[in-house]
């Protein structure tokens, strides 16, 4: 059975009920989900996200792409690792970033969508 703001304090009391448990996201979980869709909702972050997608890249390379100079793309990719987005290594003398996996998945979902 289906009701709206019940006015019956049993009915009431069910209805409540049933609204907390059908409660998905927990405060903190919606806050990291802004903050990911906020990083991944400007242009050159998602471009980043999408070169990372088809190998990892040293920053240089990431310059080259982009040709945007290298402390924008060095903002950029501080802003995408503290929202946990993509992961940095060092090889050699130079730094490395790769795109973790799930999003890779995410990005892989909205290319499909026309």
């Amino acid at each position: 059975m289906s009701y709206c703001c019940p006015i019956d304090p049993e009915k009431k009391k069910e209805w409540e009920e049933k609204m907390l448990q059908e409660i998905d996201f927990l405060d903190n979980d919606i806050k990291k989900t802004s903050e990911i869709f906020s990083a991944l909702g400007h242009p050159i972050r998602l471009k980043i996200a999408y070169f990372l997608s088809q190998r990892d890249h040293c920053v240089c390379e990431l310059i080259f792409k982009l040709n945007e100079k290298q402390n924008l793309v060095s903002h950029h990719l501080t802003i995408m690792k503290k929202c946990e987005i993509i992961e940095a290594y060092n090889n050699s003398k130079w730094r490395f970033y790769r795109l973790k996996p799930e999003f890779a998945d995410i990005l892989d979902r909205i290319s499909q969508i026309k």
